[in-house]
Parts: structure tokens; sequence; C-alpha cells
């Protein structure tokens, strides 16, 4: 039998498991998922159990594969959630679906032990001659593989560069703002440095753990994303002209001129042509040599950030009440160093100005967006793909070099058709890649690319695959 391994329990690898199993597939191979300590379906995004953290895509939008995108709704409504198609609900909630979905199509998935899912790590992936691919996992054991999906999602956060090993030592520095130390006492400054999304859900954590801290956010360009409107609008009538406009000629300054035209008529919602870009961007990107996307990642990526990731209301609601009260100040500047022992002092440069300013910080976090710098990351899967030659990292520090079908390239500049990435790791041949929409869309892909795949080069008994496996749900199973 073949095998495909899975490797990242995330939305990511979720919508490829899933699209897997789906009834109808005709995949004659088994799945091993590697999904980590995390709950399957949950990844970073939906593990947060804080009501506070939304989803920034409506309701109505949400759902696993690319062709059932009421499904969230119909799971909404079986558990009695007072959800309708324009909210944005708690991330929580979404995962609970996500798991809910998998453990179903499990049970219909039609042959036993096709899902074996196991709650370890990968750490190696090395080429194999006979079978494809070995992957190692963290107790040292090896597993065959036809076919291997990398769906880790953002690799871990490295610290800035200009903060000292005293800071770090302190434990008033915060590197991955997902994990917050135990603190003995409760910080009265919290400095964020970032202004994203990741840094706005940071910020309303802050807030409600430590109800009297003073916080600060600090950014190059001090801005916040811009907010979703209320209610969903009207998509824009001329989108298909100005896409035509801009394909025709892929240069940075040149889009920018067609979006500044097509904006300047006030009855233009600029929401609705910035979703409309959504799905050409992956296409538009791939018409960009490599010094017009270098251009656009130094000018324009943190417009685009903006105004492409936006707030729910409620969650802009918030972090306008927190500005109105004093608590919350937003300051652009450039973080020139972070030093001390605790209290740190963050120097930062303000924005448009020579002079320098401290601020006092009892505690620090960085919440700086997704890493993807691959060349120089921790993660010690990825750097070993990269050191062995089986994956290299893209040259703008985007994540791994792939195609746009996700087939991850070689040191030597060959894409595998068996190995296969999806998620943020993306970036850099896609741009748009880690939201749910283009997940899917590319799950989706992958699933029906592999099999015709494997399906070509025909069977092959392998009986080693029964393990003990972590259920859905954090309950003990086999799925065999």
């Amino acid at each position: 039998m073949q095998r495909i391994v899975v490797i990242g329990g995330g939305a990511a690898g979720s919508a490829v498991v899933g699209e897997l199993l789906r009834p109808g597939r005709s995949a004659d191979a088994d799945i091993v998922w590697l999904v980590g300590q995390r709950a399957p379906g949950r990844g970073i995004a939906y593990s947060t159990s804080a009501d506070h953290h939304l989803l920034n895509v409506r309701a109505a939008g949400m759902g696993l594969f690319a062709d059932d995108i009421g499904a969230f709704l119909k799971y909404a409504a079986s558990r009695g959630l007072p959800v309708k198609g324009p909210d944005f609900v708690p991330r929580s909630w979404f995962g609970d679906f996500v798991e809910s979905s998998l453990a179903r199509l499990v049970a219909e998935s039609g042959r036993p032990g096709r899902l074996n899912l196991q709650s370890r790590e990968a750490i190696a992936v090395h080429g194999d001659d006979r079978f494809g691919f070995r992957v190692t996992v963290e107790d040292g054991e090896e597993l065959r593989a036809d076919a291997v999906v990398l769906a880790v999602g953002a690799l871990p956060p490295a610290p800035l560069s200009t903060v000292t090993p005293a800071a770090l030592e302190s434990g008033a520095y915060v590197t991955d703002p997902w994990q917050w130390p135990t603190l003995a006492q409760a910080p009265e400054r919290v400095v964020v440095v970032g202004s994203g999304l990741t840094a706005v859900d940071v910020l309303l954590s802050a807030a409600t753990l430590w109800p009297h801290a003073q916080l600060t956010a600090v950014s190059r360009h001090g801005q916040l994303p811009r907010t979703h409107a209320s209610q969903p609008g009207e998509p824009y009538l001329h989108q298909d002209e100005l896409l035509e406009t801009m394909r025709a000629r892929p240069a940075i300054r040149a889009w920018m001129r067609a979006v500044r035209a097509t904006l300047e008529d006030d009855d233009v919602d600029w929401r609705a042509v910035v979703d409309g870009l959504r799905g050409a961007t992956p296409g538009l990107w791939h018409q960009l040599d490599l010094a017009e996307r270098s251009r656009f990642i130094r000018h324009l990526r943190w417009l685009w950030e903006l105004v492409r990731h936006r707030m729910p209301p409620q969650t802009a609601t918030a972090i306008a009440r927190l500005r109105s009260q004093g608590r919350l100040k937003i300051v652009a500047g450039r973080v020139l160093a972070i030093g001390g022992d605790g209290p740190l002092d963050v120097r930062i440069r303000p924005r448009g100005s020579e002079i320098q300013r401290s601020l006092a910080a009892d505690l620090v976090i960085q919440a700086t967006g997704l890493a993807t710098l691959a060349d120089d990351t921790q993660h010690r899967l990825i750097r070993q793909m990269i050191g062995a030659g089986v994956v290299r990292a893209d040259r703008l520090g985007l994540g791994l070099c792939a195609d746009a079908e996700g087939r991850l390239r070689g040191a030597d500049g060959t894409a595998a058709p068996t190995l296969r990435g999806i998620g943020t790791l993306l970036r850099g041949a896609l741009w748009e890649c880690s939201g749910l929409p283009e997940i899917r869309a590319l799950a989706r892909v992958i699933a029906d690319d592999l099999v015709r795949e494997l399906g070509s080069r025909g069977g092959r008994r392998d009986p080693g695959l029964a393990l003990a496996t972590k259920g859905f749900g954090g309950r003990d199973a086999f799925i065999h």
C-alpha cells in the first residue's frame, strides 16, 4: 500500500487530509498525519480559547473545502451557536468545526486504517530511491513515504537583531506572541512591537489579562489594520478591466497608478477592489520578476497588509475603546535597541524625527507577523531539509521555493511532483497563501495531483502501518 505523509496539524494540513479522505476520492494510499502536540485541525490560529480572538473572514465564507463554503454555518446551526452569515466569530469555534469535520470524514472514509494520526513531530525528510522519501520522527523512527505534504505553517519567530542578550535572558522579552511567560506580578507597562493583526490580538489579550497596564504598540508606520465593513459589500463592477490593465503591464508603479485611478471614483469601495484582487493575486505575483517583487516588499508590503488583512468591526471597536481610555498608544517609529534586564529600555526613533526616544517596559512582546525566513530558521525540520538539498529557501526570504501548485523545489531547482508545500511557506511562490480560501483551493489541487501521480505508479504493499494514534478532541484512539 502506498503512503502519503502530511506534516503539520493546522488548517493547511487539515484541508489536505480532509480532501484525501473525501468520499469518492480514489486514492489507494494510507495517510500518516504528523500533527505534533496540538489537537489536529487547530494549529496556532485555532488553538486560542479567547473569545476576543475572532476570525477575520465572515462566517458565511468559512468551510474546510472549496466547494462546501456554507459548511461552517450548518455546523454552527446544528450546535445551536448564534451565528449568521455576515458575523465574525471566535476562532476557537472554527477549530471545533474542523475537528468535527475530520472526525466525520475518518468515520466515513470507507476503508479501515486509512488515516494514521500521530502526535509526533517530523525532524527530517530525505529522498529515497525506492519509496520516494524517508520521514524521520522525533523518537528516531523512519517512515517510508511515496509522497510528502509539508504544512508546517509559519516558522518560529526569531528575536529582533536589536535585542540584547541580557534582555532576552531577563524573561521580560517575549519572542513568540502566542506563548507568554508566567509573571510574578502584573506588568504596568507593556510594549508590543508591531501593529498588524497579530499585534492587535496581543493587545486585546494583554488588556484583558492586565486591566491596569499601559499598552504601547510600536511599528515603522504606526498604522493599524483597516476594518471590515459591518455588512458585506457589492463586488467592484469593473474588476475584470482593472485586472486586465495590471496583467498587461506587470510592474509595481504601473499597478499603483491603475489602482489609484480606480479609487479616485468616490462611488468605489476600496474594500471591494482589494477583495477582487485576492483570487488573482497568485497569478499577478507570478508575473513579477525578482526586482519587482523586491520593490513591492520594500515599499508596499506594509500598505497591502493593512488593507488586505482587516480587523472585524468588533475588534476595531475594542481597540478604539482602549485608545480613547488612554490605555493604548500607537507609535510610528523604528526600534533601534531593546536592552536592560527588567524593566527593559526600548529605544526608538519616531517616524520623521532624528531624535531618539526611550520607552520603559516591564514586558515587551514581539508581534511582527508571520516568520518566513527559511535559510536562517531554528525550525529543525526546515533547517534539515534545506541543508540536505531536499528544498531550498526563497531568495527574498518568503519561505521555500515552489511552483504554483505547491511542488517544492530542491537545491537543483527541480520541482518534485510528490513533495508538496501548502500554507505560509509558499509566500514566495504565491504571495497570497495563508488565508483559508487559498489553502482550500491548493489542498484540492494537491490531493487531485497526488492521487493521479501515485495511481500512475501502481500499488505497493507495506504492512508496517499499524501504530497507536491520539484521536480527535484529545481522546486516545486507534484509527484502523
